[in-house]
């Protein structure tokens, strides 16, 4: 798995490499040094210990630093980091099952034990394109990005301090947003974005009383599901905020 993450990472360098031969970037400088931060609605969950009222004022957030690199006139492509620290809620041990062997409704919030701290750290590869009059860096963009986390969660419904597992998802996201530059090096970037999870729905119908008064749904779903959920909740839907430095 490491040996081919970095085959991934050199072909991405000799690519850009590539493309960048042929282009001048701006000013004739082509990185650009960012510190970007992903802020999401997080009013069904919760983030902190104590969740700001209203509720309306609790949001997700995703710390992602990257580096971009002017590839050619119109575009620009770059690597980031996440760092995603929150809490996600799981059904207590006896509260899994009815009588019957069916899942039970987990409306009431009694049926929780306190929230589990969530830490994941994560990669991704991005491809940005200008739009309309824009030229890289600045202006109206469109923006490609393909990501990956990694986490440890809860492995049993039992015990929730000392067993975990290790696990991971990847997910894709389109993002729409505008460039601004200041005495051509500081860069203020806002846009909004959409993401595709591959994993992490399971976790979701779990969380539903309503399809679970619908559905016989097996108990025996990985408890990891609900860590999973909880990070789709903090991507699908995004406002970015980047403040960059062109560097060199």
């Amino acid at each position: 798995m490491r040996k081919r993450n970095n085959l991934i990472i050199i072909v991405f360098i000799l690519s850009v490499n590539t493309l960048t031969a042929q282009n001048t970037g701006y000013m004739g400088k082509r990185m650009i040094v960012n510190m970007g931060t992903e802020l999401s609605p997080a009013w069904r969950r919760p983030v902190f210990d104590k969740p700001i009222q209203p509720n309306y004022l609790n949001f997700n957030y995703i710390l992602s630093p990257n580096i971009e690199v002017i590839a050619t006139k119109r575009g620009t492509a770059g690597v980031v980091y996440h760092f995603l620290n929150t809490k996600y809620d799981t059904p207590l041990a006896e509260d899994v099952k009815d009588e019957h062997g069916f899942f039970v409704s987990m409306n009431d919030e009694e049926k929780y034990p306190e929230p589990t701290d969530l830490k994941a750290h994560g990669f991704g590869i991005f491809y940005k394109q200008y739009l309309r009059y824009g030229k890289a860096p600045i202006g109206p963009y469109f923006r490609v990005q393909f990501d990956g986390f990694f986490f440890k969660s809860l492995s049993s419904y039992e015990d929730r301090t000392l067993l975990t597992v290790s696990d991971k998802m990847f997910a894709m996201k389109i993002e729409f947003g505008n460039d601004f530059l200041f005495f051509d090096r500081l860069r203020l970037s806002t846009g909004l974005s959409l993401g595709l999870p591959f994993s992490g729905y399971a976790g979701l119908s779990l969380n539903s009383p309503w399809i679970n008064d619908l559905r016989n749904i097996d108990s025996t779903k990985p408890i990891y599901e609900y860590a999973r959920s909880r990070i789709l909740g903090a991507y699908w839907l995004g406002f970015t905020v980047n403040i960059g430095f062109l560097a060199f």
